[in-house]
């Protein structure tokens, strides 16, 4: 797909691009967009996003934006490119600041000793140089991420997915995790609940849903995969 096909959204499709309706008009969900629950109302000349599903009518729309163009893949990579530092990184890169000023500083009292004692100006360089390789952490943050990847990899045996290491560290400091389970932890798949018959059976209810779904989307799937439960046969009506 790219910019200039023309697509058609009809209800439960999610959107595959950012779409400008030339035909038709719906209502769609943008919840894993802006965070509001309730759908938005779309006509002829407004854009729908990549990402977004289709709960109400059925539209046309030229293709506008695709991949990482559209209004949801500009968000995703934004995120992406923040580099938030982590508690544990600050203290190493404190730690390495004090090491590195009292190398300086230690440095600065051998070279007064040694210009007091006179010795040559080769061993007080000499010195000096040991002293700095020897005090400056250089493989502190080698030894920090080496850290951060056993235990990341101890976390994928209980199968969790570590996408930062500092997270690691993070995490270990958390007393409460609050998380939103709504399009988050669960599988993304509808299925129907309790059902209302208004003095109908579940059969014949289910019958009737069965006969005007075309299949091939979320809301159709739902509906003819509780037709092929063995409890609920389609009613055979007779013909006149």
């Amino acid at each position: 797909m790219v910019s200039g096909d023309i697509v058609k959204v009809r209800i439960g499709d999610i959107v595959p691009a950012d779409v400008e309706i030339i035909k038709g008009e719906g209502e769609f969900d943008e919840s894993a967009l802006t965070g509001e629950s309730l759908p938005v109302e779309k006509e002829k000349g407004d854009p729908i996003y990549s990402g977004s599903i289709c709960k109400r009518g059925e539209v046309v729309g030229l293709v506008k934006a695709t991949g990482e163009r559209t209004f949801f893949g500009k968000t995703a990579k934004l995120v992406e490119d923040i580099e938030v530092r982590g508690r544990f990184q600050k203290v190493i890169v404190k730690i390495g600041d004090y090491l590195i000023v009292l190398a300086i500083v230690v440095i600065f009292l051998v070279i007064l000793v040694s210009m007091e004692r006179k010795e040559s100006l080769i061993e007080i360089l000499r010195f000096s140089l040991v002293l700095t390789v020897a005090t400056i952490p250089a493989a502190l943050l080698a030894v920090m991420s080496i850290t951060m990847a056993v235990g990341a990899l101890n976390l994928a045996k209980k199968e969790a997915i570590v996408r930062k290491l500092v997270a690691i560290e993070e995490l270990a400091g958390v007393d409460v995790l609050c998380s939103d389970k709504t399009g988050t932890l669960t599988e993304n798949k509808l299925t129907t609940g309790k059902s209302v018959t208004f003095g109908f059976s579940e059969a014949k209810l289910f019958t009737f849903a069965a006969l005007a779904s075309e299949g091939g989307n979320p809301i159709d799937d739902a509906i003819l995969s509780r037709i092929e439960k063995p409890r609920y046969k389609i009613l055979k009506f007779n013909q006149r």
